[in-house]
């Protein structure tokens, strides 16, 4: 079928998904989120009090691959001190394919630095001691949306002391931003991402939005910084990170987030 032939029409979410599984068990599959994608990269709140609402990091994720009927993973690839390295690697002065702390990062993830609080940081998926070993995995749910799970580590640049780790949990369905860490222990913590407060809904979606006949979205994550974070311990954070991929598909959008919609608009009532 040709890119002109491909049209969105309706169809249940089910079939959606068959649509992303059928396009894709054969080969591996890349997805962006950069300058390139509608609406840019994304963009980052919090974390807690921090107001700036920050750009997000480009990322593109390569030799994604289906495992199952609904599951796929980007496999832990790590080129070592020689072999390409991410653009953060380079941004962030690093290199030999590894964190400040050592952590072997995976190259399939490549990501660039982005500012937080006033803190450049790199993010990159790293095997050590988290459950996915490195690797990124996403699941495609009943209801046409997919959830992408892996171990994110934040790189200050200046040894262990500058590592922050914490699980990655995006969704193109909805997250709820949570109270802060300090509250959610009996005391009194700041329960905002920023200009987002705490029980906030944030809505992702699925679907081929540009009309390429390929699946574009954009996913919603929210948690808190770890308890050890040398930056905001404990406090809120959003992210809204928009994709594209060479997924073809022949479906309608699923989900509800719009471009440029202020998320508080999306608040529990």
């Amino acid at each position: 079928m040709t890119r002109a032939a491909r049209r969105p029409r309706a169809v249940a979410g089910a079939a959606l998904v068959c649509a992303w599984l059928a396009a894709t068990a054969a080969q591996a599959v890349t997805l962006w989120s950069d300058e390139r994608v509608e609406g840019g990269a994304g963009v980052f709140f919090g974390p807690g009090n921090w107001m700036q609402v920050e750009p997000l990091f480009p990322v593109v994720i390569r030799h994604m691959g289906f495992i199952s009927e609904a599951d796929f993973v980007t496999p832990f690839k790590n080129n070592g001190e020689r072999g390409p390295k991410t653009l953060g690697e380079a941004q962030l002065g690093l290199k030999d394919g590894k964190t400040s702390d050592g952590g072997l990062i995976n190259h399939n993830v490549d990501t660039g630095v982005f500012v937080v609080a006033g803190t450049k940081m790199l993010p990159a998926v790293v095997r050590a001691d988290g459950k996915f070993g490195g690797s990124q995995a996403a699941v495609s749910i009943r209801d046409g949306n997919v959830t992408m799970v892996m171990d994110l580590t934040l790189d200050l640049g200046i040894g262990p002391r500058g590592i922050v780790k914490m699980p990655f949990y995006g969704t193109t369905g909805t997250v709820v931003v949570p109270p802060s860490a300090q509250t959610q222990g009996g005391g009194q913590g700041v329960d905002r991402a920023g200009p987002i407060a705490s029980g906030t809904t944030i809505a992702g979606r699925v679907g081929d939005f540009n009309g390429d006949g390929y699946i574009d979205g954009t996913l919603v994550a929210a948690g808190t910084m770890p308890p050890n974070s040398p930056i905001y311990p404990g406090q809120p954070w959003v992210m809204v990170r928009n994709f594209a991929t060479d997924i073809a598909i022949d479906g309608r959008p699923f989900g509800a987030y719009r471009l440029n919609l202020d998320p508080s608009a999306e608040r529990k009532r």
